[in-house]
């Protein structure tokens, strides 16, 4: 009605961009969490056995370069979804989450998983804030 206030709230395309970000977010947290704790594994390893070079270590090397898969598929789906328009970031009705497309990029199956599940998971709770901690899924 003419005359009538607006109410205030978040823009559905905030909305949206806030929770993808939030859930990048948590799920990057735990990419970090886990390369450290690799780093030191390979480091106590090292210092442990000088000169052997084993399967143990090769399993450790291993898992730095899964490490290196995952934030480099953190890059590509941020730079896609950067690339979207604003526009494209509105919800369809009944459709799934616009960062779906970008998501789907990801060549890494179980990152490509966690991370949707953290997306649907944090749709309702814009408020978390980072801690710092390591996030167990």
């Amino acid at each position: 009605m003419e005359g009538e206030e607006r109410e205030l709230g978040p823009h559905p395309h905030i909305t949206e961009i806030a929770s993808f970000l939030i859930a990048t977010a948590t799920a990057m947290r735990d990419t970090v969490a886990r390369l450290e704790r690799t780093t030191a594994h390979v480091s106590e390893y090292v210092t442990s056995r000088p000169g052997l070079v084993d399967r143990g270590f090769i399993v450790q090397l291993q898992d730095f370069d899964r490490l290196q898969q995952e934030f480099a598929g953190f890059a590509d789906v941020l730079s896609l979804a950067a690339a979207k328009s604003v526009d494209s970031w509105l919800r369809a009705e009944g459709g799934g989450h616009p960062a779906e497309d970008a998501i789907a990029t990801i060549s890494v199956a179980d990152l490509k998983e966690r991370l949707m599940r953290i997306l649907y998971g944090s749709m309702f709770d814009l408020g978390v804030k980072p801690t710092g901690n390591e996030v167990e899924f």
